[in-house]
């Protein structure tokens, strides 16, 4: 009885251990796979990089060099009308190295011009709201985008409940088709009316309620820039203290995990003019200053403009905003550009990630980036992939099956109510 009582013993103690010994060999394999898929680095931290694009050669060239150190990529090229029927198209040659580097494709959506009573229009029409959002699930569906993001901007802030309901409602409908839906909001440090924020409370940042929309995103993109643009005189584009409140604030109002902090890649030049010689600004935001422009502003970026500005004039590092710029003023005519480089860039990712951002950076734009940029977060990151959906079959099959999901969907919604 004792030896057939030690035999089972010995037989238990065999089985735990060889259970033991697989169970250890399954978490060494599996270690392995993380670190070889990207997913476990000792040395540095992980970091999802949105990059948006432009449907210009700088742009799209920028893409094609660096795919492999982007997580989405966000191509502004859909807009919708007032009656709120969408048209646009990812450029064939993004969707071609998106496929075949495996980037997750995200477009943004905008109202066409940032067009207000546009706008408007739309959020005050359930009928055009739901075609919007019927548009948008389409494209994505049939073109294998993981999603879209919201890019609507110069609306009032008397139409903040509305806007509100407009991303409930897509949100909604996204996430049964299993989509995502972000937004891209004015950053801000304060929702109170009387507080700056870039060109101004009442027509650009009052509007986006960062709690509400929280909820319902996947995530929103802060966009942590301009600080000074041609709505104010001369600054930082993003200076690091005006980045932090705007992230502190982010923070406070909703959960790490649906943040990512949007950071510009350009510069700006500032030229002194004479009142009577200002004019309408191109871009909205920009009028949202004083009646009386004391500047004209112009795009500084890389890698043209701000290297040929290197051989001319030294740039002068503001300890402070985290930034360098250049006095361009020359026989009485006064100028001064502020530009984002690697050196002013790493601060904010590091702000992303000491946050434990989510959804990391959001950067404006490719193909105005410091070459440079490319080399910093290569050795201090290791970006995140996400997976991306497969796309098959030719367009007009495609275009069916897109139609018919949603459809198919819209009447399982109709008979559970």
């Amino acid at each position: 009885m004792m030896m057939k009582v030690s035999a089972q013993i010995m037989m238990r103690k065999f089985l735990f251990f060889s259970i033991a010994l697989l169970f250890s060999q399954a978490a060494v394999s599996q270690s392995h796979n993380r670190i070889s898929k990207g997913h476990f680095s000792a040395s540095k931290h992980r970091i999802t990089t949105l990059m948006y694009l432009v449907n210009r050669p700088a742009s799209i060239e920028s893409f094609r060099q660096h795919a492999e150190q982007i997580s989405i990529i966000a191509p502004q090229c859909f807009t919708m009308d007032a009656e709120g029927f969408v048209g646009g198209e990812v450029p064939p040659a993004v969707l071609e190295v998106a496929r075949q580097k495996k980037v997750a494709l995200m477009p943004l959506v905008t109202n066409r011009g940032f067009n207000q009573d546009l706008m408007h229009t739309v959020l005050d029409t359930r009928e055009s709201r739901m075609r919007v959002i019927r548009y948008l699930m389409y494209y994505a569906l049939r073109d294998g985008y993981i999603g879209f993001q919201f890019d609507f901007e110069n609306i009032k802030y008397t139409y903040r409940d509305r806007f509100t309901l407009f991303f409930r409602e897509a949100a909604r409908e996204f996430h049964r088709h299993h989509l995502l839906l972000s937004a891209a909001v004015v950053g801000k440090y304060s929702d109170d009316r009387n507080s700056e924020s870039p060109g101004g409370f009442d027509n650009w940042s009052g509007v986006y309620d960062y709690r509400a929309l929280a909820k319902d995103a996947d995530f929103l993109s802060i966009m942590a820039y301009p600080q000074h643009a041609g709505f104010s005189d001369p600054g930082p584009l993003a200076g690091l203290p005006w980045v932090t409140k705007i992230a502190e604030f982010t923070r406070s109002n909703m959960p790490a995990s649906k943040i990512s902090l949007g950071v510009p890649l350009y510069g700006v030049r500032w030229t002194e003019v004479q009142p009577t010689t200002s004019a309408q600004a191109a871009f909205a935001q920009d009028n949202e200053g004083a009646n009386v422009k004391k500047w004209k502003t112009s795009t500084a970026s890389w890698p043209d403009v701000i290297p040929e500005l290197q051989k001319k004039y030294q740039a002068t590092w503001d300890e402070t905003e985290q930034a360098n710029w250049f006095d361009l003023s020359d026989q009485g005519s006064r100028s001064i550009a502020w530009f984002e480089d690697a050196r002013s860039l790493a601060p904010k990712l590091k702000l992303a990630v000491d946050n434990k951002f989510a959804w990391g950076i959001s950067a404006w734009v490719l193909g105005q980036e410091d070459p440079q940029f490319w080399t910093m977060l290569a050795e201090n990151y290791r970006v995140n992939h996400p997976e991306t959906p497969r796309v098959s079959g030719d367009p007009a099959r495609r275009a069916f099956a897109a139609a018919r999901r949603i459809h198919l969907q819209e009447g399982k919604s109709a008979e559970g109510k």
